[in-house]
Parts: C-alpha cells; sequence; structure tokens
C-alpha cells in the first residue's frame, strides 16, 4: 500500500514536470510568434525601399545637372569679359592710331615751288565718324566688361532679362561700328587707288606713314568687330539655352 502511494507520488511529480515543461516551451513559441507578427508589421515593404530610392537617385541627377548649368553660365561669363576685354583692346587701339596718323608733306606744285600739305583723320567726315563710334565702343566695353566681372564675383549668374539688354546693345553696336568701317575703308581705298573717273588722285604714294596708319587702324577695327560679334552670339546662345531649360 505504502509502495503503491510512493509510486502515485512519483508519478504525479514527474507529471507535473512534464506539464511546466510544455507550458513553458508553449509560451515560448507563442513570444517567438509575436515577435515575428511585430516585425512583419513594422518592416518596409520592398517595393517602398525603391520608391524611396529613386526620387533620391532623381534628386541627385537634378543636383549634377544644376551644378553642370552653374559651370555652364560661368564659363559664359569669362568668355563674355574677355571677349569685351578684346573690344575695348582693339578700339582703343583703332582710335589711337587714327588720331595719330597726322603728316605734314612739301607737295610740289611748280617746278620751282613747293607748299606744306598736311593729311590728318579730321579733314574727312568719314574718318570723324570713325572715331567717334570707336571711342563709344572703347567706353561701352569698359562698362559691361566691368559689369560682367562683378556678377562673375558676387552672383556667379547673369539674370535673362540683362542678357537680353546686353544682346541688343551689343548687336546696336555692332551695326554702329561695322557702318564706320566701311566708311572708313571706302576712304582709305580711295586714297590708296584713287578714282579715275571723278579725277581723284592717290595720296598714299605721298603720305607713306599716314596710309600705314589707316592700315593698322582698319585691322584694329576689324579685330574689334569680329570680337564684337562673337560676344552677340554668345549672348544669344545663351537665352537660347535659358529658354530651352526645363
Amino acid at each position: 500500500m505504502k509502495r503503491t502511494s510512493l509510486y502515485s507520488c512519483i508519478n504525479i511529480v514527474v507529471a507535473y514536470h512534464n506539464h511546466k515543461h510544455k507550458l513553458l516551451i508553449a509560451g515560448i513559441n507563442l513570444l517567438v510568434t509575436m515577435a515575428r507578427v511585430i516585425n512583419d508589421t513594422t518592416a518596409a515593404p520592398p517595393h517602398a525601399s525603391v520608391e524611396m530610392e529613386v526620387p533620391f537617385k532623381w534628386s541627385a541627377q537634378g543636383l549634377e545637372q544644376a551644378s553642370k548649368g552653374a559651370d555652364g553660365v560661368k564659363s559664359h561669363l569669362v568668355v563674355d569679359a574677355a571677349l569685351r576685354a578684346v573690344v575695348f583692346a582693339a578700339s582703343a587701339a583703332a582710335v589711337v592710331a587714327m588720331v595719330t596718323s597726322k603728316q605734314s608733306k612739301m607737295i610740289p606744285i611748280s617746278p620751282t615751288m613747293a607748299v606744306s600739305l598736311d593729311a590728318n583723320w579730321n579733314q574727312s567726315p568719314a574718318y570723324i565718324y570713325y572715331v567717334s563710334a570707336f571711342s563709344v565702343a572703347g567706353l561701352y566695353s569698359i562698362i559691361t566688361g566691368f559689369f560682367s566681372v562683378f556678377t562673375l564675383k558676387k552672383r556667379g549668374v547673369i539674370s535673362t532679362k540683362m542678357q537680353f539688354h546686353l544682346a541688343i546693345l551689343d548687336s546696336l553696336l555692332l551695326s554702329i561700328l561695322s557702318s564706320a568701317i566701311g566708311a572708313e575703308l571706302g576712304v582709305a581705298y580711295v586714297g590708296l587707288k584713287g578714282n579715275s573717273h571723278s579725277f581723284w588722285k592717290e595720296i598714299c604714294n605721298a603720305y607713306g606713314s599716314f596710309c600705314h596708319h589707316l592700315a593698322a587702324t582698319s585691322t584694329m577695327a576689324i579685330i574689334s568687330d569680329i570680337a564684337l560679334l562673337l560676344l552677340v552670339w554668345l549672348s544669344y546662345y545663351t537665352l537660347l539655352k535659358k529658354i530651352a531649360r526645363p
């Protein structure tokens, strides 16, 4: 009887321990399941990471394009300032060569008599117009050149409205300089070759220094005109890029 009671107690203790072990395992499994559910609900779906990466990728490309655009505008300003410096230097050289072209020469009017005659730029309205036009071009290039340098250092970009105004003014000055060069070259050609139909004699055979000054000023004028033409092209090209930019 006592042995049977002892066996019964032992079986009860073993059953209790087995039941306690099963409860512990069930509790652990429940905690693991709850942790997995929480992790699945809080984790972002796979497509969410893709959607988050795509805007960042496009924003990086936008920043890169904006950086390239800013560098392009700065390079345009550098070229603009350099061309305006060329316009100033060539215009100043053209004016100096013209106003220093005076030459005096003893011209024989008879076998026994010679008179002193001067060849001077202010004796021709075409040359006066020429000097006035290139003086204005030199002053204009100084003002706009300082403006380009100031914009390059302070802002780094020029507004579309100001770029349009500069393009119009550059085009107007280009027309004035081209007409002044045409007038100067027309008179200089008559001085070099003469005109037999109008009985105009050439003078460069007598006034060589004067004609050499005319050749030098014509060369400088053409250089200034070409630089101004490049400025006009650059202004309209910059405007076109700004208008076409999305």
